[in-house]
């Protein structure tokens, strides 16, 4: 009975270590990512007027710091490569609750891809896994299945691969982080493009259910927060696919301000301008940034 109780009280002691190991290491996890935006999120230090929204079209795309300079509007970019509209629905949730409300977002759309099923843009549960020393992050993991309820009490719990790195993690010198939210890309692949006139006829069948209800959660809060919802399509080096327009403009619950690229500039059938068929080198970026910037400052009258 003494052994039992000895073996307890040793795993309990050994419990208690782990425990407060598995403390210091999330806790120190945030400090070693490059791109700290969830963090900056969650404690309320995005006072911004403009917020971009999207996948790498947006990340990428679209430049901040410039869209600032030409609007006279505080921009900051919280798009992810990689990241579907479900994840965009959860940054607008997070942005809504601990931060001041900008007066616009921007959506960029993925074309067509945005409510089908696409393993290239996921919800980005790995961009908030070294965050989860805030709860609030943790709880949203908890819910989506990717963390297990225990890891509301225990710490041990919500370690993650991702809080293993004994360096600071940096982001490529191609495409960086810059102080505006922007990851813009600064270089062109060794990869020959040949412009796409042609596209897949777009099939809704193909939709995911909760891809939709997230897109009109999306519309909804801006309502509901009387923030101006604007809609970005961003060039490709295809055409643009009118299909999917149709079906996307079935879907907006009121009138919307929509921003589709000048598909007549020649510097959008020009391979110089992109880093591959779907994102925009920064030459390219800051040409599709100057054409939001128009439409913004033409419609300034409705602030």
């Amino acid at each position: 009975m003494k052994q039992f109780i000895k073996r307890i009280l040793l795993f309990i002691v050994i419990f208690f270590i782990l425990e407060k190991v598995s403390w210091f290491i999330v806790a120190a996890a945030p400090a070693k990512q490059f791109d700290r935006r969830i963090e900056a999120l969650v404690n309320g230090n995005i006072e911004k007027d403009l917020i971009i929204l999207g996948s790498s079209k947006g990340a990428d795309n679209i430049l901040a710091c410039q869209l600032e300079e030409e609007t006279g509007l505080k921009t900051f970019n919280l798009g992810y490569q990689g990241s579907n509209v479900n994840f965009h629905e959860f940054i607008l949730k997070t942005l809504v609750k601990f931060n001041k409300n900008p007066k616009k977002v921007i959506l960029v759309i993925d074309n067509p891809s945005q409510f089908i099923e696409d393993k290239t843009i996921i919800y980005r549960t790995d961009m908030l896994q070294p965050f989860t020393k805030y709860n609030y992050i943790n709880n949203s993991l908890v819910k989506s299945g990717t963390n297990s309820k225990l890891s509301y009490i225990f710490y041990l719990s919500r370690l993650h691969k991702t809080h293993f790195l004994w360096d600071k993690k940096s982001a490529s010198k191609n495409n960086p982080l810059d102080s505006c939210g922007s990851m813009p890309l600064l270089k062109g692949q060794d990869m020959k493009l040949v412009y796409n006139k042609t596209n897949k006829s777009y099939n809704q069948n193909e939709e995911d259910a909760l891809k939709i209800k997230a897109f009109k959660s999306i519309q909804n809060i801006c309502k509901q927060n009387h923030i101006e919802l604007i809609y970005a399509f961003s060039p490709s080096f295809r055409a643009f696919n009118n299909d999917f327009y149709r079906r996307f403009k079935m879907l907006l619950t009121s009138e919307a301000n929509v921003i589709i690229y000048d598909t007549l500039k020649p510097q959008y059938k020009n391979p110089k301008y992109f880093y591959d068929y779907s994102h925009l080198l920064k030459n390219g970026a800051s040409i599709f940034t100057s054409e939001i910037s128009t439409f913004i400052n033409s419609n300034k009258q409705i602030d």
